[in-house]
């Protein structure tokens, strides 16, 4: 069960960089981050996680070149078994906070049971996807992927597809539009109109 601190949720801001989008036949590429207490950041953790030779025939080609995967880049990365009892632990009492986080905890499951990592992962979740829908398509969003929405408020897009570059903008599109107010609304929908 999640643990409140200070009377507000540990929060575990999370990313995945995968070989593909099939929970069943990919798997967890990279992992990233942040641990907020009493709305501080707390801890920050990252790592690569080195995919079997096997699991490769399974990726699909556009996402190891969207993660830019290589065997060079990935040599010394760990195992999933060598992180995922870090990860888990590192997660333990969180809400999970991503975007498209239900993706997340789904390869991280079955990438874990795969390989018999055992431990819980959290299921409490906050989608980002779902504050950018509500308060940003009004605004004139189109699409809540993570790059239209850094398209939409100006941020920039380097080193998006990296898991912990993901985690960071994810925060910030949480801190942004979390327990949004009609006056907060107001006054972001004014900057987007004048910037």
């Amino acid at each position: 069960m999640a643990r409140l601190i200070g009377g507000l949720l540990r929060l575990a801001i999370i990313d995945t960089e995968t070989t593909g989008l099939d929970p069943q036949t990919s798997v967890v590429l990279e992992f990233a981050a942040l641990i907020i207490e009493d709305g501080v950041v707390v801890r920050e953790y990252e790592t690569k996680i080195k995919p079997l030779v096997q699991e490769l025939h399974y990726a699909h080609p556009k996402a190891l070149e969207k993660n830019g995967y290589s065997d060079e880049a990935w040599e010394d990365a760990p195992s999933v078994e060598e992180v995922g009892p870090d990860i888990i632990s590192i997660l333990d009492g969180c809400v999970l906070v991503g975007h498209n986080v239900a993706f997340d905890e789904a390869i991280l499951r079955a990438h874990f049971a795969s390989r018999g990592v055992r431990g819980r992962i959290p299921y409490h979740k906050i989608d980002t996807i779902t504050l950018a829908y509500e308060h940003l398509t009004p605004l004139g969003l189109e699409s809540s992927s993570l790059d239209r929405v850094r398209e939409f408020l100006g941020w920039s897009k380097d080193g998006a597809h990296t898991a912990m570059q993901d985690v960071r903008d994810t925060k910030r599109l949480f801190d942004l539009l979390w327990r949004m107010t009609p006056w907060r609304r107001f006054q972001l929908q004014m900057a987007l109109r004048f910037r």
